[in-house]
């Protein structure tokens, strides 16, 4: 499932992250973010925090991967662990619907009620 992102808009997103029993857990050093397409969007890290960027549409609508991407190795080692987000980016078209009266409910005409 992907997160819908109109063309007019921008998102701020965070990563976390989790030990393998579910609680959290740190990273070696700032963590790296990418877009798989700039054409559709980019991403601009928060300079103070590095878990936190903002997803930013460019000039083409379609779908695009935002990565981030940490050392989950707290020694000397490096053990790269990738988190993925798929963003479509819209713009013009409908992305949802909705049915509402255009008046009241009035009776049903006595020639087509059912019998």
């Amino acid at each position: 499932m992907a997160f819908v992102l109109p063309a007019d808009r921008q998102v701020e997103v965070q990563v976390s992250y989790v030990d393998a029993n579910g609680n959290p857990a740190v990273v070696d050093g700032d963590v790296s973010w990418s877009s798989s397409d700039e054409q559709i969007a980019t991403v601009i890290v928060n300079a103070s925090n590095t878990t936190i960027a903002t997803v930013r549409p460019a000039t083409n609508i379609g779908n695009v991967q935002v990565s981030a991407v940490a050392d989950a190795d707290l020694g000397a080692g490096v053990r790269e662990l990738v988190t993925l987000l798929d963003v479509t980016v819209v713009g013009g078209e409908a992305v949802a619907g909705t049915i509402t009266p255009t008046g009241e409910a009035v009776p049903i005409p006595p020639q087509t009620r059912r019998r």
